[in-house]
């Protein structure tokens, strides 16, 4: 009998290189970033034996079914394959939303990939990724099975690279979250000031190791961020103190997270209401599970 329910495991994403590049004529601007996922996971279960469509999430609240990337994401994926007649999705939230982290984004990911595993007519890898851009920049990325790669463009153009061996990540967590728009708006408008120095050229002999990625390891975005929250500076020295190899603010902020060779003790001095998770980065992606 074809299985029509499937589950994964939707996991974050950090940004450990993130630039931004021009504005296009519509608004958008071009970005270079380097992705890799974190074991910190949403837990997302698609049933496709119903004509309804329905969404259920546990946790923080993230708004109306019919905004959600994951709702979204489906009804996409039925418009693109005529198929299913309808589909029933289980979200429990782990990952912080609205903290650069791409919680919905993995959600959405993972949806997608989950009715593909189920289709009778399973999409093409390119019709999939189409699918998934037209849903947001960390979509294309988090609807594939890399644990580690460069993106270019808004997200779409994707280079695959060798994951780096597993380390210890803290994310810092604040109590807020920043609006992407504003992120961009604020980087805009400090570049009408001044216009930023010339990035430092990737090579492939730096994104192969931890302390090649520890050089480049940087955000454009942070700068405009921490100048309007200079709590989330705070935290950032807080990591650096307790021998972070790289720390940074992921996306658009607001979470911030360290990279370490070993698991650190407990964080001190972080700024107050600030909660800490910890996680790893992973060398491999979990895989869609067909259930009876």
């Amino acid at each position: 009998m074809t299985a029509t329910i499937a589950a994964v495991e939707a996991q974050a994403k950090v940004n450990l290189l993130l630039r931004v590049l021009a504005r296009e004529e519509g608004g958008f601007h071009q970005l270079e970033t380097l992705f890799t996922r974190l074991e910190l996971a949403d837990s997302v279960r698609v049933a496709t034996d119903t004509d309804a469509r329905e969404l259920t999430v546990t946790g923080p609240d993230t708004g109306p079914p019919e905004r959600n990337l994951a709702y979204r994401a489906a009804a996409a994926f039925m418009q693109a394959a005529g198929w299913p007649r309808g589909f029933s999705i289980t979200i429990e939230k782990r990952i912080p939303v609205r903290g650069g982290l791409g919680g919905g984004s993995a959600d959405a990911g993972a949806v997608l990939r989950a009715l593909n595993a189920l289709a009778p007519k399973p999409l093409a890898a390119a019709e999939l990724a189409t699918l998934a851009f037209r849903l947001g920049a960390d979509v294309p990325f988090l609807a594939t099975e890399l644990p580690l790669a460069l993106a270019w463009g808004r997200g779409e153009r994707l280079l695959g690279l060798r994951s780096l061996p597993a380390r210890e990540v803290v994310l810092c967590v604040p109590p807020f979250g920043i609006e992407t728009a504003k992120a961009f708006d604020w980087i805009a408008a400090a570049r009408r000031e001044a216009a930023p120095a010339a990035p430092r050229p990737l090579t492939m002999d730096d994104l192969d190791r931890w302390d090649g990625v520890a050089r480049l390891a940087a955000n454009d975005l942070e700068g405009p961020v921490l100048e309007r929250h200079p709590e989330l500076a705070a935290a950032l020295g807080v990591l650096e103190g307790a021998g972070a190899r790289i720390a940074r603010m992921s996306g658009s902020g607001s979470t911030l997270f360290g990279v370490f060779d070993r698991r650190p003790g407990e964080m001190t001095g972080l700024p107050a209401g600030m909660a800490t998770i910890q996680s790893r980065t992973t060398t491999s992606v979990a895989q869609v599970r067909l259930l009876d």
